[in-house]
């Protein structure tokens, strides 16, 4: 038995399951007949309350996924999903969940198995699990745009955001910061701003193990970025359309784009072999290698292990070279260096899908 079909037999067996994606159906427990004359009568008692709350799978891999869901409370599962995964899909779900503490588990055909408490209160609009090769991170999810209702919003001043599109691209989805807080419960205060003009300043109850997400903006730009809380100040520029989301780490202090991108692909498609040079620079790490490539051979390359702008330099021995800014940030998928049937040498980086 292939282990997609174990995946789906785990799944078809979840008990007192409506069926796939579908939550536990409410019941009621009656209490035993009253002996005749007591006056009294049948009493039901009903399930847990339940609450409406979003569930998201997110495969930022360069391999498709097939993954099994299941959310489990008291030792009962109450939901559970199936999903086919391409490489950076991202599949959101609104599910009915009872309020209070339950257990998460997610296991995929590429060998990740892996399990989280989830707490589904009043402060979370839902939870989020984000897969790698090896393993997947499991964080509450809470979203605040600007002017709209928000649980954990204490307060503050914005201007009308998102800010409205130039024209120079397509979009999908607004660009926006997402502040990640592993930690214990924070106050944190964000300030964005756009050509020394203010454009939110605003401060935020932030729940443990909780990615706080603004949507801000529809125009490039680069903008400026602080989010301050007890422990440290941290300061960092943001380049839209080129990072489609900003993720600022509360703890550690990282900042970034997101779940790097880090397959390189190089292929020769030419009828003769060559010695391809590759270099790669960030602001931390350099990554060097050359690499004897057959006519035909296509090689994948790890290069880089954190999101961000790459500086890619590469060169054949016959002197061709190709150079260029490999932005490592999802939706966008893997980077190439082709050698075409010329001889000559190109490098490839696949931006956001246009809306």
């Amino acid at each position: 038995m292939n282990r997609r079909a174990l995946l789906s037999l785990v799944a078809a067996g979840v008990t007192g399951l409506a069926g796939c994606g579908s939550p536990e159906g409410e019941t009621e427990t009656e209490t035993p007949t009253p002996e005749e004359g007591t006056g009294d009568s049948t009493v039901t008692t009903p399930a847990q309350e339940r609450v409406e709350r979003v569930l998201s799978v997110w495969n930022p891999t360069p391999d498709s996924v097939f993954t099994t869901l299941v959310v489990s409370r008291d030792g009962r599962d109450v939901y559970f999903e199936n999903l086919d995964l391409v490489p950076g899909e991202r599949s959101t779900s609104r599910v009915d969940v009872p309020l209070g503490d339950a257990e998460v588990l997610i296991e995929t055909d590429t060998g990740v198995r892996a399990s989280s408490a989830w707490t589904v209160d009043d402060a979370r609009d839902g939870l989020e699990v984000v897969l790698s090769r090896e393993s997947a991170e499991f964080w509450g999810m809470v979203s605040c745009p600007p002017g709209r209702a928000c649980s954990v919003d204490q307060g503050g001043e914005a201007v009308d955001l998102p800010l409205v599109g130039d024209g120079s691209g397509r979009w999908y989805a607004p660009a926006g910061v997402v502040v990640e807080n592993p930690g214990s419960e924070t106050a944190t205060r964000l300030r964005i701003g756009l050509s020394g003009s203010p454009l939110l300043d605003r401060t935020y109850r932030v729940p443990a193990r909780t990615r706080l997400s603004v949507p801000v903006t529809y125009r490039t730009g680069e903008y400026s970025v602080v989010v301050e809380t007890d422990e440290r100040t941290l300061e960092t520029t943001w380049s839209v359309p080129d990072e489609p989301t900003k993720y600022i780490d509360t703890e550690s202090g990282t900042v970034g784009c997101g779940p790097a991108n880090s397959t390189l692909t190089v292929a020769n498609r030419d009828d003769e072999p060559h010695q391809l040079t590759v270099r790669i620079e960030t602001e931390t790490d350099t990554f060097e290698q050359s690499i004897e490539l057959a006519p035909g051979e296509t090689r994948d390359l790890v290069t880089v292990t954190e999101s961000g702008p790459k500086q890619v330099f590469a060169s054949l021995e016959t002197g061709a070279e190709t150079s260029g800014t490999w932005w490592s940030c999802p939706p966008r998928g893997p980077a190439s260096i082709v050698v075409d049937a010329t001889g000559s040498l190109a490098l490839r980086t696949a931006g956001p899908k246009p809306g």
